[in-house]
């Protein structure tokens, strides 16, 4: 499980308490979750790595193998997302290059204790709103610059002289 790049790990259900518009129920708030950590990715070309407690969602699964660099993880029936978390990181070849991002403190600790760097999800939600503008920033900075026809110019020059 080890890359290049330091791995972000991430308590799923957490994230959604913290960034989702939806419910923590409803299942459109996994899909907007990833689609923001989708764009963080993209920004960052970090791996990202996401447990969510439940049965697998196929469709979510679909939709993420279609992600490089992005994994989504189910815990198997009677096993909870904290000690799949917590699996993950025992069983890399490189904990140390894992960061845990969740909000649980006590998931924290034992992440640590298992080798991993650990991040809040508060922390995580700052840095991801920070990438993100700077995203859009960088976006509207390549865009080529706008200019108008004659004709356009003609008609706005036209519908502001009636009034």
């Amino acid at each position: 499980m080890a890359g290049a790049l330091m791995p972000y790990l991430f308590d799923g259900n957490n994230l959604i308490g913290l960034l989702s518009s939806f419910g923590q129920k409803d299942p459109r708030s996994r899909f907007e979750l990833l689609g923001q950590l989708w764009l963080f990715q993209r920004a960052t070309r970090q791996r990202l790595w996401i447990v969510f407690d439940g049965p697998p969602d196929p469709d979510l699964m679909a939709q993420c193998r279609r992600w490089p660099k992005f994994k989504v993880f189910f815990p198997e029936e009677g096993v909870k997302a904290d000690q799949l978390i917590l699996k993950i990181i025992e069983q890399s070849p490189q904990p140390s290059t894992i960061t845990l991002v969740t909000s649980d403190r006590e998931l924290r600790v034992a992440g640590r204790l298992s080798g991993a760097k650990t991040m809040s999800s508060q922390d995580f939600g700052s840095r991801l709103k920070k990438v993100l503008k700077e995203t859009r920033k960088q976006k509207e900075l390549r865009k080529p610059p706008f200019q108008t026809s004659a004709l356009e110019t003609r008609l706005w020059l036209e519908t502001l002289s009636k009034k």
